[in-house]
C-alpha cells in the first residue's frame, strides 16, 4: 500500500528518543557502577571506580542515534513517504499538515492512523519550569547529578529515576499518592520493592499527597499524609515540608489529542483515550487510533501491537484481537519488576479461586552465580479449579525476559501443571518459573 507518515519531531516517537530507550541506557550504565563496587566479590581488583555522568549521556546518545538511523533507513526502503510537520483531521480521510503553524500540504487517504502518543502529566497548580521542576523528558537532558532530588510519583517512571539517582549519591524522596510503590503491581512485589529502597537510604512516603510546590533556588514541597496512613514521619493528616535541589513530576502520562483536528469529527472516547474496536478503528470509518492514545497499557511494545493489527485490517488480512491481559510489563530499576496477566488481587476481584506458588531467587543458582538473589521471587498466580495461569510476578535480575514464555504460555490456555512438565534449562533464572510452577501444586523440589 501507498503509505504516507507525518512526523512533526523525530521518527522513533518518544520510546526511541524520551522513554524506553535513553532511560535504559543510563539506568544500564548506573547497574554496571554497581557491579564494579562488588568486583572484590567476583575476584576481580578494581583500583578506582568512579562516575562521568556525562559520558553515561553520550552513549545514550550514540544508541539513540543509531536506532534512529536504523528507523529511517528502514522506512527509506519500504517506499514510506516521510512528510516533516504536524498532521491535521479535516476528515477521516483527509489531513492537513503544518509547520510552524503554517499549511504547507494536504493528503488524502483511504485509511488513516492516528498516533501521536502520549505526553508528561502535569497539573495546572503545579509550576513546571524546566529547571527546578522537571518532567521525565527534561531530567533526560541533564548532565550534571543533584544533591537532592523529589520524585513526584512511585509508578515506573519515578522508581526507575528513584533508582538511577540514588546509585548516583542524590538523596531521593518518593511521594506516593497510593498505598505503596508501583501501586498498579502485585502488592508483594510492591511491598519488596519499597523495603528494598528504603535499606539503601530511597526515602519513599506513600499514601501522601503534594499539596503545594513553592520554587525558591530549590523546591519546597509542601506534602500531606492520608489518614488511613499507617507508616508517616509525623502524625496523618499532618502537613509537612520537603526540600531538594530538583523536583521530578512522575505522575504518569496524558494522551496527546491536541490540535490533531479530533474534536471536528465526534469520535466516541473511554475516559480520555479513543474508543476503538478489535482492529483499532474509531467510531469514524477509516480511522484508527493506536498507542497511549487508545488507552493503557502505555508501553511501547502494545503500540507496536495494536499497529500491525490495525494495518493487517486494513490490508484484508486475517487479524488476532489483541489479549491486554497477556501483555507484560517491566520496571527496569534494580531489581528489576516484572508482570503479566492478572494479580492475584485483581484476580480475587473477578471471583477466581486462586492457588498462589512463590518460588524465592536465593535457591536459583542462576541469581546465586549472579549474586542478585536477595529478596527476589517468582509469584504464580492460578486459578484454583484447572490450574489455569492468571497472572505471573517477579521481581529479580532480569526477570523482564522471563515474560514474554508467560504470555505465550496464558495464549495457550496453559495451566501449572503444564509448566511442570515443560524442561528448563540448568542453570538458567528462569527455572524459578519451574519452581514456581511446582509450589502451585504442592511440590517445591528445590526449597
Amino acid at each position: 500500500m501507498r503509505t504516507a507518515l507525518i512526523e512533526k519531531d523525530k521518527v522513533g516517537g518518544t520510546c526511541l528518543h524520551w522513554g524506553c530507550i535513553p532511560t535504559k541506557v543510563l539506568l544500564h550504565s548506573s547497574d554496571l557502577y554497581l557491579r564494579f563496587l562488588r568486583a572484590r566479590e567476583f575476584g576481580i581488583v578494581v583500583d578506582k571506580v568512579g562516575i562521568n555522568y556525562p559520558q553515561f549521556h553520550r552513549r545514550k546518545e550514540a544508541v539513540v542515534d543509531r536506532l534512529f538511523q536504523g528507523t529511517q533507513f528502514l522506512l527509506k526502503k519500504n517506499g514510506v513517504e516521510l512528510f516533516s510537520g504536524e498532521g491535521e483531521l479535516i476528515s477521516s480521510g483527509d489531513v492537513l499538515i503544518k509547520k510552524d503553524g503554517t499549511d504547507v500540504g494536504k493528503i488524502h487517504a483511504k485509511n488513516v492512523i492516528c498516533a501521536t502518543g502520549s505526553v508528561p502529566l502535569i497539573p495546572d497548580t503545579i509550576p513546571h519550569d524546566g529547571k527546578y521542576v522537571l518532567t521525565s523528558d527534561d531530567i533526560l537532558l541533564w548532565e550534571e547529578i543533584p544533591k537532592s532530588l523529589i520524585i513526584a510519583g512511585g509508578g515506573a517512571i519515578g522508581t526507575e529515576f528513584a533508582h538511577l539517582f540514588n546509585v548516583l549519591g542524590t538523596k531521593v524522596t518518593i511521594i506516593e499518592l497510593l498505598e505503596d510503590v508501583l501501586p498498579g503491581e502485585d502488592k508483594e512485589i510492591s511491598a519488596t520493592l519499597r523495603k528494598i529502597f528504603t535499606k539503601r537510604g530511597i526515602d519513599v512516603r506513600t499514601n501522601t499527597s503534594l499539596e503545594k510546590v513553592i520554587i525558591d533556588n530549590g523546591v519546597r514541597v509542601e506534602i500531606k499524609r492520608k489518614n488511613n496512613a499507617s507508616q508517616s514521619p509525623a502524625a496523618a493528616g499532618n502537613k509537612e515540608f520537603v526540600e531538594a535541589d530538583h523536583l521530578l513530576l512522575a505522575l504518569g502520562r496524558k494522551p496527546n489529542l491536541t490540535d490533531i483536528g479530533i474534536e471536528k469529527l465526534s469520535l466516541s472516547f473511554k475516559g480520555k483515550y479513543l474508543q476503538t474496536n478489535e482492529v483499532m478503528e474509531t467510531s469514524k470509518t477509516g480511522l484508527f487510533a493506536i498507542g497511549d492514545i487508545a488507552g493503557p497499557p502505555l508501553l511501547a511494545h502494545k503500540a507496536s501491537s495494536e499497529g500491525l493489527i490495525a494495518v493487517s485490517h486494513i490490508a484484508g488480512k486475517e487479524t488476532t484481537p489483541l489479549n491486554y491481559q497477556n501483555i507484560p510489563g517491566v520496571t527496569y530499576c534494580l531489581p528489576q519488576v516484572a508482570r503479566m496477566g492478572l494479580t492475584q488481587e485483581e484476580a480475587e476481584k473477578r471471583s477466581h479461586k486462586t492457588r498462589v506458588g512463590k518460588f524465592p531467587l536465593i535457591a536459583n543458582s542462576t541469581a546465586m552465580i549472579d549474586g542478585e538473589y536477595a529478596d527476589g521471587f517468582v509469584k504464580i498466580v492460578t486459578d484454583d479449579k484447572y490450574g489455569e495461569i492468571l497472572g505471573v510476578h517477579a521481581i529479580g535480575p532480569h526477570v523482564g525476559e522471563l515474560m514474554w514464555g508467560m504470555s505465550l504460555a496464558t495464549i495457550l490456555e496453559g495451566t501449572a501443571h503444564e509448566l511442570l512438565n515443560t524442561i528448563f534449562p540448568h542453570p538458567t533464572l528462569s527455572e524459578a518459573i519451574l519452581g514456581a510452577a511446582q509450589a502451585v501444586v504442592d511440590k517445591p523440589i528445590h526449597m
